[in-house]
């Protein structure tokens, strides 16, 4: 894989995935069960009255579009043309990347509830990139 690989890639899929992935995340972290254990575990107070900063959804779907682009290069790179192999290659790609790196940062991070937090915040990247890679995957079959 090099730069090359860009070429390859289908950046209305990126765009698709990344969507995807950010309505994921807001259905994921509004459910109430979710939510609440998230933010207890994460020691998180949101008060009713505070509107969220439109920055961080902002930046938050720019970075599912890097993560997509990412994998779309190593979906072209590595044949990817079906919906299966997207979903294996997002999944390998959550577990391999995205959930180490959510244990790390969480033993790190000194949450209240660090397993709680980690399993929410794991298994939702781990979802959210298998996703993706099904989405990608789609786009390329």
């Amino acid at each position: 894989m090099d730069l090359g690989t860009l070429g390859e890639v289908n950046w209305l899929a990126v765009l698709a995935a990344g969507a995807a992935w950010f309505v994921l995340g807001a259905a994921w972290y509004m459910a109430p069960p979710i939510a609440e254990r998230w933010q207890r575990s994460g020691g998180i107070e949101v008060s009713h009255d505070d509107a969220p900063n439109p920055g961080v959804f902002l930046l938050t779907f720019v970075a599912y579009l890097f993560a997509a682009a990412v994998t779309a290069m190593l979906a072209a790179a590595t044949g990817v043309t079906s919906v299966g192999a997207g979903a294996f290659l997002g999944f390998a790609v959550g577990v391999g990347y995205a959930l180490t790196g959510a244990a790390v940062a969480t033993v790190y991070d000194r949450k209240p509830e660090p397993l709680t937090w980690f399993w929410i915040n794991a298994v939702f990247n781990v979802v959210g990139l298998t996703v993706v890679g099904a989405v990608i995957g789609a786009f390329a079959g």
